[in-house]
């Protein structure tokens, strides 16, 4: 089922690229449908895992929507107009913007660190590059800050301040602030996802008040609109891109860097504050909790901890 997932992703990359829609999915023998739609017509692609790999059957008859969406099956770009007049997808752009046709390769990638973390805070953070600043982090290693040790995160968001100042914003709701917010938003009727898109929104909207730019790009973490409906004045005048895996976007990979570096220093401050040391996650920490409120009181898990968690119901 691992290649199959992995090839699933990788088609709804192309199909969201080309600006088709999944209106349906759902499993069936030995795979996964999917419906494929362009707002006018809808074609299904069945992907099977047999014995001899993965195979794709695009269902329907013949028309521009089945003919792109076949090409991208078949990991081709689709030809210009072949998707009921989508874009075509031009090679050679960073992930997310192959379909932009007035991308000037100046863009700004955000991402956020923390939101699954019990203690600690929720971070933010936005980074511009250009072309040439791409290259150079690149070439350093810069990459997700999942699959980097807390070390080799840490030099790296050295290095990304340097190669990028003046060019990037670091927001940071500590445990107060953000339940605060969180209380805020909920009672207002909204979740934790819109939360999310105002924090995105507010760190976009700051980095363009340092320098102007044209596009960024975000981790499609809920609905698209999420984001769009918090933006500003200067952000309604950028493209924003989301997508699902952004951070394979080298600045959305310097952004998920910088906000994690900033979460770690975060919680090793409020460690060295409270004299407990506070894990990451959100297992094991119900015993840690119970330690700091039987030192501060009950109420002053607010200053550590997100308290909208199911885990503090259990202290």
């Amino acid at each position: 089922m691992d290649m199959l997932n992995a090839r699933l992703a990788v088609l709804k990359e192309g199909f969201a690229q080309a600006g088709f829609t999944i209106t349906a999915e759902k499993p069936i023998n030995y795979g996964w449908q999917v419906k494929v739609s362009d707002g006018q017509a809808t074609v299904t692609v069945n992907i099977y895992n047999g014995k001899k790999g993965i195979s794709i059957v695009v269902g329907g008859s013949g028309s521009p929507l089945k003919t792109a969406v076949e090409a991208i099956c078949a990991g081709k770009t689709p030809a210009a107009g072949g998707g009921a007049g989508k874009a075509q997808l031009i090679a050679g752009r960073p992930p997310g913007f192959e379909a932009v046709v007035d991308f000037d390769n100046k863009w700004i990638g955000l991402d956020e660190s923390g939101k699954g973390d019990f203690f600690g805070p929720l971070v933010v953070a936005a980074v511009l590059v250009d072309e040439q600043t791409a290259d150079k982090l690149a070439a350093v290693g810069v990459k997700d800050s999942k699959a980097l040790s807390d070390e080799k995160n840490r030099a790296l968001a050295e290095r990304i301040r340097e190669e990028c100042a003046h060019r990037f914003v670091e927001l940071a709701w500590m445990p107060a602030e953000y339940n605060a917010m969180y209380s805020k938003f909920n009672s207002a009727g909204r979740n934790l996802n819109h939360f999310l898109a105002f924090s995105h929104a507010r760190a976009l909207e700051s980095l363009l008040t340092q320098e102007p730019a044209k596009f960024a790009i975000a981790d499609q973490f809920a609905h698209e609109r999420f984001i769009q409906a918090e933006l500003l004045e200067k952000g309604q005048e950028i493209t924003l891109i989301q997508m699902h895996r952004a951070e394979r976007n080298i600045a959305v990979a310097a952004a998920s860097i910088l906000a994690r570096d900033r979460f770690l220093v975060s919680m090793a401050e409020l460690s060295a504050q409270f004299g407990i040391s506070f894990p990451k996650g959100a297992v094991q920490v119900v015993g840690v909790a119970r330690e700091f409120a039987g030192k501060y009181g009950k109420a002053a898990l607010n200053q550590v901890c997100k308290l909208h968690f199911k885990t503090f119901e259990q202290i």
